[in-house]
């Protein structure tokens, strides 16, 4: 009646430590990989505000040409200078 005792034990524990070495090996290389791409508050505050500002522009303000001078063509109506008889005196006639 010798009765070979059953084999499962054993494997029954390396299964479970192969599945426990696996999965923590797949945390710490998901936690890696989230920290390695993850963006600080600052670059996302940057970010959030870089894209508000372009859609905040985009379409609603006209261009402005730094150039553009409205008054650059200003018609003369200064009366004083069309009704000044002694403009083109070289001597004053009051002396």
């Amino acid at each position: 009646m010798d009765q070979v005792a059953p084999k499962s034990k054993p494997k029954l524990s390396l299964i479970a430590g192969v599945i426990v070495v696996a999965v923590l090996g797949l945390a710490v290389a998901g936690y890696l990989l989230l920290k390695k791409s993850a963006k600080t508050s600052e670059e996302k505050a940057v970010e959030t505000l870089e894209g508000a500002l372009k859609s905040a522009t985009s379409g609603t303000l006209p261009e402005i040409t730094p150039l553009t001078n409205p008054l650059e063509k200003l018609p003369e109506i200064n009366p004083v200078e069309k009704a000044n008889p002694f403009k083109g005196l070289q001597t004053n006639p009051f002396e």
